[in-house]
């Protein structure tokens, strides 16, 4: 778990003047480090606990074949920021303040989609 939390941390990239952290964990980070998908749980609590950052991503691809591309993890640090509205606009959901969806686009995509309709929602 360790190992992945590094690989997270290291890929870790802030948006928005700190607002947004977002970072990636690739299906061979699984398979490098032999760890099962379930490892990766927690690992979204320490970007949310970056200063000043209102929401954190991590983007996922599952070490199985058998599901989706890419699985996505949304939390909120804010009380304002509904993660589940944005989820819900890719056909995931969950809670205001913990949302998630899995999608095919590749990771800039998702981020670019994530970075816009957290502006979107921070207009509204």
């Amino acid at each position: 778990k360790l190992k992945l939390l590094a690989r997270a941390l290291e890929r870790a990239q802030v948006y928005e003047g700190g607002r947004i952290v977002v970072s990636y964990l690739l299906r061979t980070d699984f398979t490098d480090v032999g760890a099962a998908e379930p490892y990766s749980e927690g690992i979204i609590d320490y970007l949310r606990a970056v200063e000043g950052a209102d929401m954190a991503v991590l983007i996922r691809e599952p070490p199985r074949q058998d599901g989706p591309t890419r699985r996505v993890s949304l939390r909120a640090s804010v009380d304002e920021l509904d993660v589940s509205a944005i989820a819900r606009k890719s056909g995931g959901g969950g809670h205001r303040q913990a949302a998630g969806f899995s999608s095919e686009a590749s990771i800039d995509e998702i981020t670019d989609f994530v970075r816009r309709e957290f502006l979107a929602s921070a207009r509204a």
